[in-house]
């Protein structure tokens, strides 16, 4: 707990208390002005901290992740007791300026323990796992060296001794037991400023942080400093996999996920959609994305779209307006299998599951109100001559603004779904068109095949 979450929570126990019946008439008048008095190992920790701000330095708290806090409680023995204190502080003119203080909770005291010092501006990152089995966790850092140059590297700061495990520099990088032996791994993403790259692999053996493997990311990738997209996942089989979505090609106007898992015959990590004739991975290259590997269907597995154009009619523009995704779920030997195929609408928040005899006899069109409040999508049928004119047969609605209900209950319309709080800001409504092509489905079956989309559903990140 961060000392402003501690003088927030002394204080909402306060006021619980003040509001207690009969409570306040045993609290002197000065004593309603007080908080609670912090604990006294709180009080020594605080007076430890201050001493180094006296020295010169300056609070220092990692820029992003989960643990951004300048101070952070942490269980790093593995006793299930957090009575170890990390404060982040930076002191200028220093070779190393980022300092990571330890303190260790001895009864009412803090003693400092070790100090992890860093070069650079800023740290990116911090990681609290378990790499080596034991019970203690290690501390993974990421040093900003510059705005495009960081630093990744792991500690051990067990028996109160900083030990180094491993240093190395970095594009991307994510912690997962990619062997499934129960411990976590490194996995360090090594752009080119060329082009291509490869995933470097690190883990404990014989009680040492090594280099596992390395696999080669496709030939002919680019940016993917700048644009890289690294999620963890699962394949078909449920082995842990990591994907990797970039911008391919001179330039860059088509993208290319590469599945990154571990081989258990080979003993090696792999890039399992890697085709070696072509050297990239043909399977899940694409000239438009719109969007990542996804867990689509909820199976806890990461699927990969791959988008085809919809064809529209008397279309002015060269630039298609519609997509379909057809999505599939790859296994451990790189082969993909189909799950289905929708139309994926990021932009008013929602996918349709499309039944596979609209592929090749539908087209898609944008009927939006003024103002924003109603945005609209018509499904109609057309089997591509812009001689005869598509024939609508289902439109589906976002409705925002004070009036949304009333609209979702105009005559034909009925509710989908909604943005999901407590009192949804976001309805999704539909239409069928009377007198028009039988698309197989009715309100029920569209409620099922429909999706609002949720940002819980991108696989574990």
């Amino acid at each position: 707990m961060s000392f402003a979450r501690f003088f927030r929570a002394a204080a909402l126990a306060l006021a619980l208390l003040l509001t207690t019946s009969g409570c306040s008439a045993f609290l002197a008048e000065d004593d309603l002005y007080q908080l609670p008095k912090m604990p006294e190992y709180y009080q020594d920790l605080t007076t430890q901290i201050q001493a180094v701000i006296a020295q010169g330095a300056e609070y220092s708290a990692p820029l992003t992740g989960e643990n951004i806090q300048n101070i952070q409680l942490q269980d790093l023995d593995g006793d299930s007791v957090a009575e170890s204190a990390l404060a982040f502080f930076r002191m200028s003119g220093e070779e190393r300026p980022l300092k990571i203080y330890i303190y260790r909770q001895h009864q009412n005291s803090y003693e400092l323990e070790s100090v992890i010092e860093g070069a650079g501006t800023n740290i990116n990152n911090i990681a609290y796992e378990n790499l080596d089995g034991d019970p203690d966790q290690e501390i993974i850092v990421s040093w900003q060296i510059s705005e495009k140059v960081h630093l990744l590297s792991a500690y051990s700061a067990a028996a109160g001794q900083v030990v180094e495990l491993f240093s190395t520099d970095y594009t991307d990088y994510a912690i997962f037991d990619m062997d499934q032996d129960n411990d976590q791994e490194i996995a360090v993403l090594k752009a080119a400023s060329e082009g291509g790259g490869d995933m470097e692999l690190y883990g404990f053996r014989e009680g040492m942080m090594q280099l596992l493997s390395t696999a080669p990311l496709s030939t002919g990738v680019t940016n993917v400093a700048e644009d890289s997209d690294l999620r963890r996942g699962y394949l078909r089989d449920y082995a842990p996999a990591l994907f990797l979505t970039s911008n391919f090609g001179e330039n860059a106007n088509s993208s290319v996920t590469d599945i990154f898992a571990w081989d258990p015959d080979a003993g090696a990590l792999r890039n399992i959609t890697l085709d070696e004739a072509t050297g990239f991975s043909t399977s899940t290259w694409g000239y438009y994305s719109v969007v990542a590997p996804t867990d689509i269907d909820k199976d806890s597995i990461l699927e990969i779209p791959s988008s085809t154009a919809i064809q529209e009619y008397r279309q002015t523009s060269s630039a298609p307006n519609f997509w379909i995704n057809r999505w599939s779920k790859y296994d451990l030997s790189g082969t993909a299998w189909p799950v289905f195929t929708t139309y994926y609408n990021s932009q008013d928040g929602w996918y349709l599951i499309l039944p596979e005899h609209w592929l090749g006899n539908i087209t898609l069109s944008r009927n939006d109100a003024a103002g924003g409040g109603e945005r609209a999508v018509v499904f109609s049928y057309w089997e591509g001559d812009n001689d005869v004119a598509p024939i609508p047969f289902l439109t589906i609605y976002r409705l925002s603004g004070s009036n949304r209900e009333a609209r979702a209950k105009l005559p034909g319309r009925f509710l989908l779904g909604d943005s999901g709080e407590d009192e949804p800001s976001v309805l999704y409504a539909a239409k069928f068109e009377e007198n028009s092509w039988d698309c197989g489905l009715d309100e029920e079956s569209l409620k099922e095949q429909f999706q609002v989309i949720r940002s819980d559903w991108d696989g574990l990140d």
